[in-house]
């Protein structure tokens, strides 16, 4: 196959997946706001100029949320992703982690964990908020649990950091800048 030929079915397949994850969302559109459309803008963004993405594994508490889980379909997600978890906690702590395919078994989703390093140690979550809520309730720092999670890289990542905040500062998860 041609490497364009590869490319669009790259394209094609990613298509798919979106559609699934949107479809997904439908409950939610009606309460689409301004902070929502600067997420999905962002979010964008990092697809369309990352310049690689690799597998790695980072500790639980060095994910930062981009949004808040304020709607009530959300909420009830994490409750039962929540649940999950802890029907195999013990085993993921003698594991010490989480791998995608761990997780997939798991907390079922049509994309791995997607994160941006925003400086060493601190990776902003673009992709997964629901389950991080989920495993930030069942593990605790202490418990030094790592989550193998898909790392986007950038040849210049300041402006997709500084979008991502933007994000989180509009869902009161940073102060205000001043």
């Amino acid at each position: 196959m041609t490497r364009q030929g590869e490319s669009e079915m790259n394209i094609a397949r990613e298509a798919r997946k979106l559609v699934a994850y949107l479809m997904g969302k439908t409950s939610e559109i009606q309460e689409l706001d301004v902070k929502d459309v600067l997420m999905a803008k962002a979010i964008l963004d990092i697809h369309r100029t990352r310049t690689r993405k690799d597998l790695v594994s980072l500790p639980l508490y060095a994910l930062e949320p981009i949004h808040r889980l304020d709607r009530e379909t959300a909420l009830r997600a994490v409750e039962g992703r929540a649940a999950a978890l802890r029907e195999h906690r013990a085993a993921i702590c003698e594991a010490g982690g989480i791998t995608c395919e761990l997780l997939a078994e798991i907390l079922p989703s049509v994309s791995w964990i997607k994160v941006v390093e925003e400086a060493p140690e601190s990776y902003l979550v673009f992709e997964g908020n629901g389950r991080l809520a989920a495993m930030r309730q069942v593990f605790g720092p202490d418990d030094g649990i790592t989550v193998e999670v898909e790392l986007y890289r950038f040849r210049n990542p300041r402006k997709i950091v500084r979008r991502l905040n933007r994000v989180r500062r509009l869902n009161g998860l940073m102060p205000e800048e001043v």
